[in-house]
């Protein structure tokens, strides 16, 4: 884990408010983190950065995986992901992202269905 990356922006919504049992909302998951490729040099020292990217998001329903999306280095660095979720029931939205050096964000949302 990178001692010295702190990882505090991140933020899972669903682009309306007002969900119905069985509507299919999407969902906005977006985080910004540096992304080096492994190619970049250091500006101060001219050495290479290390390889240092957003791993994998996953995405929780009350606690169940509902989908994951897997990234490599070439993903932008302010990363966003929208996906379409059918809901059913009221409940929290996680999305937790994951670097390959083990940082992890989460954050989360409720929503509330109405029938």
């Amino acid at each position: 884990m990178s001692m010295d990356f702190k990882w505090k922006r991140g933020v899972i919504k669903p682009l309306k408010r007002d969900i119905k049992k069985g509507d299919v909302v999407i969902f906005t998951a977006a985080t910004y983190h540096p992304m080096d490729s492994g190619l970049q040099r250091d500006k101060t020292t001219n050495k290479i950065k290390p390889k240092f990217f957003v791993k994998e998001l996953k995405i929780f329903f009350e606690d169940i995986l509902v989908c994951s999306f897997d990234f490599e280095v070439s993903a932008s660095p302010k990363l966003v992901i929208k996906f379409p979720l059918k809901v059913f029931k009221s409940g929290t939205i996680k999305a937790v992202w994951e670097d390959n050096l083990g940082n992890i964000l989460s954050k989360s949302v409720k929503i509330s269905v109405q029938n």
